[in-house]
């Protein structure tokens, strides 16, 4: 048995940053936590950026190559060399019974530690028996210096050593060890696998598939693939500032491709024989603010086939555990507990249980690879369908980032919303579960949405259709420098005044335009026959009150006051925001669906179709039913307020004052 030297030291967030730095330079793997639920994931790090020895697995047996001197004395230390004699490929060694050999070969010493990652294709290594093939199936790491982060945010330096006498020759540790580099790619792919919409023809496709076969869900995928001009390290940087996640990793296989993402999906822990899993299923775009982040999770909670989806994803997580648990110890922890990450929120469920005596990480790394969120249920059909109906083979998506220690401790993280770069190309791969009452567009959407991330990290902007909800572009036209404000009973004038100052515009009773607030019916009559000025901003009820004047009908209705309107733009309004938002209503009237009168031009209805935002450009008046100034109303609905601020605030020009009729 090889007893290694362990020394540690606190280390700064700024050496920790310079060491990130060089993710780009050699042969190195990031793994941590850095985002999720408080008391389900544990929030740690470890980035092993000086690796003594290489480990890569084939059906076969495995490749084992030095990367350090402290690497090249451990090859030749008798008890690794024998090892190494026996994992060697054509052996006969079965990979998993190499790896757990290899760790047994050193004192059971919790900073030990292999970290890599395992493509999607290594499920093929929980056979007992595995045809060879001539394909890599996981790269792992021996560390020798790594950084290690405590949940409470500490990092420290770890610094392994053999000691004594076979300590390696540091004269030797300081010459870079060459790597032998694969061939590059003479062509590379740039296409997508489908086009738009392609996706969803396919899934139309798999859900024949569940309604004809025994087949209970499935999961596919879909690469996008994009040159990109940002390194790898950069990327990464970007994304684990933007988008940080429960899984956050990083690979460099030293020979040319890096591998990086936050991926949702942390999928096994194993402590002091304790294992649990944290099935994720589920995904909606995040809504700006915590109102549009409450209200995607209003809509996921609500949303049954995510629901049942993740229910098949924890009972067969179950069924792939319960073998390597004592009887009886899986249980059901946690329950759709609500995650939310940078661009969407999820749900996760948590089963827990006691690894019975002789089983051990390795075991369950490998009898959960190619889970049932990557592939469907039952596994061995769904993979059929798979191979079947995907235009790739997946690669990297759907395998597991893996921590495995020396006392027996692992983590497994599933590799998804990631990208593979290689040769100056990035390949992003995502997908989603179906089940058989799963809609094809919706599936489209999500897929795409869930690459997001990874295109903002590497610089490119995709297509205003990934970019529902995004802020608007400011506009050209300049927001008015004075505004009056006539307060007709309005029960928050301050905060409507805060708002205009938060716009930069001075309240000014001498100025142009005036923004019209309040409900009381006799004030709101006498501004508008007595006081009213050109031109006229209304919101709230004083809105109503004026399209009442105008000739609308108007009818009372039960007080209504923060509840909450979906909103969207007509195709005719000046509006530059994609898509719906949110806002706040405050109202004890409501304006009679019928016909808009001649020269009104509706800019915004909500969730029935009726307009919440009408516009008359001759007489330069603008009314917002809902509230812009409400924190419970998002970003576009105050863009929306500034846009009716601009165009009524334009000088009058004849010939244009009825643009959008």
């Amino acid at each position: 048995m090889i007893t290694l030297q362990v020394t540690r030291r606190s280390a700064s967030n700024e050496e920790l940053e310079q060491a990130l730095e060089q993710l780009d330079a050699k042969a190195c793997a990031y793994f941590a936590c850095d985002a999720g639920i408080a008391g389900l994931h544990p929030m740690q790090g470890t980035l092993l950026d000086k690796p003594a020895l290489s480990l890569r697995l084939y059906t076969d047996g495995l490749e084992v190559q030095a990367l350090s001197a402290m690497g090249h004395v451990l090859l030749d230390h008798p008890v690794l060399s024998a090892w190494a004699g026996l994992a060697k490929r054509g052996r006969g060694c079965h990979p998993v019974t190499a790896l757990r050999a290899f760790m047994a070969v050193f004192a059971p010493v919790h900073e030990v530690l292999l970290l890599g990652a395992l493509p999607f294709a290594a499920y093929r290594l929980a056979a007992a028996q595995v045809v060879g093939i001539d394909e890599p199936l996981g790269l792992l790491f021996l560390a020798e210096h790594y950084w290690q982060r405590s949940s409470d945010g500490q990092w420290q330096r770890i610094e392994l050593a053999l000691p004594g006498p076979e300590a390696p020759n540091l004269s030797l540790g300081a010459t870079a060890v060459k790597v032998t580099s694969r061939a590059l790619p003479r062509h590379v792919n740039l296409r997508d696998d489908f086009p738009p919409g392609g996706y969803a023809e396919i899934v139309t496709r798999a859900l024949a598939f569940l309604r004809e076969q025994a087949l209970i869900s499935l999961t596919l995928s879909q690469s996008f693939r994009r040159r990109v001009s940002v390194s790898p390290s950069q990327a990464f940087a970007r994304l684990r500032r933007m988008n940080p996640a429960p899984v956050t990793f990083f690979l460099n296989d030293g020979v040319g491709e890096c591998l990086f993402g936050a991926s949702p999906d942390l999928q096994l822990v194993v402590r002091r024989g304790e294992i649990e899993s944290l099935p994720v299923c589920g995904t909606v775009a995040r809504g700006p603010g915590p109102v549009g982040e409450a209200e995607s999770f209003r809509e996921l909670m609500n949303e049954s086939v995510d629901a049942a989806s993740l229910a098949v994803c924890t009972d067969a997580l179950r069924n792939d555990l319960a073998p390597l648990c004592v009887p009886g110890s899986l249980r059901l922890m946690d329950r759709r507990r609500p995650m939310s990450l940078s661009t969407v929120v999820h749900t996760v469920d948590r089963l827990g249980g006691s690894l019975r005596a002789g089983a051990d990480a390795w075991d369950a790394i490998f009898a959960t690879a190619a889970p049932v969120m990557v592939t469907g249920t039952p596994r061995n059909r769904a993979i059929a369908a798979i191979d079947l109906l995907e235009a790739s083979p997946r690669g990297w998506y759907g395998g597991l980032m893996v921590l495995v220690r020396g006392d027996g401790d692992a983590l497994a993280g599933t590799i998804l919303r990631a990208a593979a770069v290689r040769a100056g190309i990035a390949e992003v791969r995502t997908g989603g579960g179906l089940m058989a009452d799963s809609h094809p567009e919706r599936e489209e959407n999500e897929s795409r949405l869930k690459a997001l991330s990874l295109w903002r990290a590497l610089g490119i902007v995709e297509p205003p259709s990934l970019m529902a909800g995004s802020p608007a572009p400011a506009s050209v036209t300049q927001l008015p420098a004075r505004a009056a404000m006539y307060d007709a009973g309005d029960p928050f004038p301050a905060a409507v005044q805060d708002m205009l100052a938060g716009l930069g515009i001075t309240l000014d009773a001498s100025a142009d335009l005036t923004l019209l607030i309040g409900n009381d019916v006799t004030a709101c009559r006498n501004f508008l026959t007595s006081s009213r000025k050109k031109p006229l901003v209304a919101m709230g009820d004083a809105a109503l009150h004026v399209l009442q004047h105008a000739g609308f009908s108007i009818e009372t209705i039960a007080p209504a006051h923060g509840r909450l309107l979906t909103c969207t733009p007509t195709a005719i309004a000046p509006l530059k925001q994609n898509g719906s938002f949110t806002a706040a209503g405050y109202n004890c009237q409501s304006l009679t669906p019928g016909v808009v009168l001649p020269g009104w031009v509706v800019w915004v209805q909500d969730q029935s179709q009726h307009p919440v935002m009408l516009v008359n450009g001759f007489e330069r008046i603008a009314c917002i039913l809902f509230r812009a100034d409400s924190l419970l109303s998002s970003a576009p609905a105050l863009e929306t307020l500034k846009a009716a601020l601009r165009f009524i605030s334009m000088p009058a020009n004849p010939a244009s004052a009825r643009p959008f009729e």
